[in-house]
């Protein structure tokens, strides 16, 4: 093999390497925003404001009844989601790695959270509130529907939540 012959060989060995080189970066950047969503979604802020959301359908409070407080928490769980379903239209994580871990408490947070959704929408008329959570609930109906989950089941009124567990730990 001649000089200009290993030149090629020796470049087209070194576009290859950076082609895998971004690859692999990619995935880790998409594995550790995954992980990094999760710790966030798990964060006792995040728990306590789902707990609302399920105390609020359990108990059959309006919105208009809640607490400041109350308010902000429900409000900061489903924004939460909402960023979620971002990062999954963009590419920034997988999707379906976001339904296997929480496409059960996203549809139960589509239903029991229905009316304050309907609440937000009021406040700004002519658009939907976080329609990017409202996508991914979606999707995530349809993914637990596809593996035989009985969906209505799962979202009709949640059971009973122990007292000691409605306050953040």
């Amino acid at each position: 093999m001649d000089g200009e012959g290993a030149s090629v060989v020796i470049s087209v060995a070194a576009v290859v390497i950076s082609v895998l080189s971004l690859y692999v970066a990619r995935r880790k950047d998409r594995r550790d925003a995954l992980l990094k969503l999760h710790e966030s979604l798990i964060s006792p802020e995040l728990q306590h404001g789902r707990r609302t959301v399920f105390l609020m359908q359990e108990r059959g409070v309006r919105v208009e009844e809640l607490s400041g407080e109350e308010y902000a928490v429900v409000n900061r769980a489903l924004a939460a989601f909402d960023v979620v379903g971002l990062y999954c239209h963009k590419g920034y994580v997988s999707e379906k790695d976001v339904l296997e871990l929480w496409a059960v408490p996203l549809v139960r947070l589509k239903y029991a959270g229905g009316a304050f959704l309907e609440y937000r929408d009021a406040q700004v008329a002519g658009m939907s509130t976080w329609p990017r959570f409202r996508r991914l609930a979606d999707h995530a109906e349809a993914y637990l529907r596809a593996r035989g989950v009985d969906v209505a089941r799962l979202t009709g009124t949640a059971p009973a939540v122990p007292e000691s567990r409605t306050e953040p730990s």
